[in-house]
C-alpha cells in the first residue's frame, strides 16, 4: 500500500479543491483481487473509493469526496474481455481507455462514441458519470455491467453473464441504471454498445455573433425536434461570459463576441446531404448562419484547427483539444499546470427566452467574482440539453481559485433557481445535488437500497448518496 497522505500527492487537482486526506492506495488487476480487497476492507471497516483512470478534471480529478478513504485505482484492470463484431458490443474493464478501445476497433465495422476529453480517459468511468460523446450521451453506450458488492459478491446486469458474454437485454428488471452515478458497488466490467461506422461523416462548423445564441439554440432545437435524419450530437459551444474588470482568463483563441455550432452528421451520403439541407433551413433566420460549413471529416487536415474534432467524429480519440485549452503539452501536466478550471454541469433550456434570461443571471455572478466562464450546450435530445460550464482561473494568482469556486457555487444556485437541475456533480456537491433535486420518499428509497447492499456505508462514501 502506498502512503498518499503526503501533500504533493493529495493536492494534484486542476480544480484547486480543498485537499482530501487519504488512507492509501490499492491497485487490483483482476476481479478476484477486487473481491479480496473489498472483503478485507469491510472486515477492517476501511472506506473504499474506486477510480478508473482518475482524469475527472474540473470535478476533483482522482480525489475522493470524503477524507480517509482507501483509494482503489482500477487503471490496471485494462482488458478488453470480449468483442462482438456481429452485434456491436465490447465488454471492457475500467482501465480500458478511449485510445485502447478505438485501436481495437480500427478497420472494423464499428467505432467508439468518443468524448472530447483526453484519449487516455476511462470509457467505463465516463459512462458511469453520464458523460457525453460526440455521437450521443455515454449512458446510451452502457448496456450491462459487472460489479463487486460490499460483501465481496459479484453481480451482473443487463444481459452480461458471469462468464463475460453479453447477450442483450434479458427478461426481468434491469438494474444497470442503478449503478450510474451511485455508490452501490465497485464496477469491474461493462458491456459497451458500439456505433456502426457510417458511410459519410459531415462535420458541421459555424461561428456566429454572441447575441444570436438564443435564436440559434431555438433553431437547432427545431431541427432536432422536426426529425434529424442523421446521427451525431450537435453542440452550441464556446459562448464566453467575461467580467468587465479584474484579473480573469479564458483559453487562447476564444472570442467572447462569438459562439460556435459544431458536431457531426453521420449516415449515408443521402442522409447527410438531407440533414445538412434541413439544418440550413432551420438556421435561415440566424445572423451569421450563412457561413456555416459542413466538411467531410475524413478530409480535415492536421493543420486545420478543427482537426481534433474531425478525428473524434470518426471515433478517433485525441488529447489535442484538452492540451490547447489548458496550455499544456501532456495530460500529465494538467493537474499541475498554470491554468486551473472547474466544471459545472446543468441541464439547459433549448429556446431563446429562457437562454437569454439564464445568461444574464450568470453574467451577474461572473462580474461579482471577476472570473470568466465558457458555456456549452450538448444537444443530446429533443427536450433539454446537457450543459457544460467551464470556469477558468490562473493558479498563480492568490485568490483566483477561491473566486472560481465561489462563482461555481453561485452559478449552481442561479441555475437551480432558473429551473436548471445539475445532472453531473463534482466532489464538493455530489451529495447536495442529489438532496436538492430528490423527494423525501426518493431519498428514503435510495437510503434503504444503500443500506441493504452496503450497511456500513463503506463504498464510495458521499458519491451521489442519500
Amino acid at each position: 500500500m502506498q502512503d498518499l497522505s503526503r501533500p504533493e500527492l493529495r493536492s494534484r487537482d486542476v480544480g484547486g479543491h480543498q485537499p482530501r486526506t487519504v488512507a492509501g492506495i490499492e491497485t487490483p488487476r483482476t476481479l478476484d483481487e477486487v473481491r479480496a480487497l473489498v472483503r478485507q476492507a469491510m472486515a477492517a471497516k476501511l472506506r473504499l473509493y474506486p477510480i478508473s483512470t482518475g482524469r475527472n478534471w474540473g470535478m476533483g480529478s482522482a480525489m475522493p469526496i470524503t477524507d480517509d478513504n482507501l483509494v482503489v485505482d482500477l487503471g490496471g484492470m485494462n482488458r478488453v474481455r470480449s468483442l462482438d463484431l456481429e452485434a456491436g458490443f465490447a465488454v471492457i474493464e475500467p482501465g480500458v481507455t478511449q485510445r485502447q478501445l478505438a485501436a481495437v476497433l480500427r478497420d472494423t465495422p464499428w467505432m467508439l462514441n468518443v468524448t472530447a476529453s483526453c484519449a487516455d480517459t476511462s470509457v467505463v468511468g465516463n459512462a458511469l458519470d453520464r458523460g457525453d460523446g460526440c455521437i450521443r450521451s455515454r449512458v446510451h453506450d452502457l448496456a450491462g455491467l459487472e460489479a463487486v458488492l460490499a460483501d465481496g459478491s459479484v453481480v451482473t446486469t443487463g444481459g452480461l453473464d458471469p462468464a463475460g458474454r453479453y447477450h442483450g437485454r434479458v427478461a426481468g428488471p434491469d438494474l444497470t441504471p442503478a449503478f450510474v452515478q451511485h455508490n452501490l458497488g465497485i464496477v469491474t466490467a461493462m458491456a459497451v454498445s458500439l456505433v456502426p461506422r457510417p458511410q459519410t461523416i459531415g462535420l458541421v462548423h459555424g461561428r456566429m455573433p454572441r447575441d444570436q445564441v438564443g435564436v440559434a439554440l431555438g433553431a437547432v432545437s427545431g431541427f432536432l425536434r422536426g426529425g434529424n435524419p442523421a446521427d451525431g450530437l450537435l453542440r452550441v459551444r464556446e459562448l464566453s461570459l467575461a467580467p468587465s474588470g479584474g484579473d480573469w482568463m479564458l483559453p487562447a483563441g476564444v472570442d467572447p463576441s462569438l459562439f460556435t455550432i459544431l458536431g457531426p452528421l453521420m449516415g449515408s451520403d443521402a442522409t447527410v446531404e438531407l440533414a445538412e439541407e434541413l439544418l440550413r433551413k432551420a438556421l435561415i433566420e440566424v445572423e451569421g448562419a450563412e457561413a456555416l460549413r459542413v466538411m467531410d471529416a475524413a478530409e480535415v487536415g492536421p493543420d486545420d484547427p478543427l482537426y481534433s474534432r474531425a478525428l473524434m467524429a470518426q471515433g478517433i480519440p485525441t488529447c489535442r483539444g484538452v492540451h490547447n485549452a489548458l496550455g499544456v503539452t501532456s495530460c500529465a501536466q494538467i493537474d499541475e499546470g498554470a491554468m486551473g478550471f472547474l466544471a459545472l454541469l446543468p441541464l439547459m433550456p433549448m429556446h431563446a427566452r429562457k437562454t437569454d434570461q439564464l445568461l444574464a443571471a450568470l453574467q451577474t455572478a461572473v462580474d461579482a467574482h471577476s472570473t470568466a466562464l465558457m458555456v456549452e450546450w450538448n444537444l443530446v435530445g429533443k427536450h433539454l440539453a446537457n450543459g457544460v460550464i467551464q470556469i477558468f482561473f490562473d493558479r498563480g494568482t492568490p485568490d483566483a481559485a477561491h473566486r472560481a469556486h465561489q462563482l461555481r457555487n453561485d452559478g449552481n444556485c442561479l441555475l437551480r433557481g432558473n429551473g436548471c437541475a445539475i445532472y453531473r456533480s463534482d466532489i464538493d456537491h455530489a451529495a447536495a445535488d442529489v438532496w436538492s433535486e430528490t423527494s423525501t420518499a426518493g431519498l428514503g428509497m435510495l437510503h434503504r437500497l444503500k443500506t441493504a447492499l452496503d450497511p456500513d456505508g463503506l463504498l464510495s462514501p458521499g458519491r451521489y448518496g442519500a
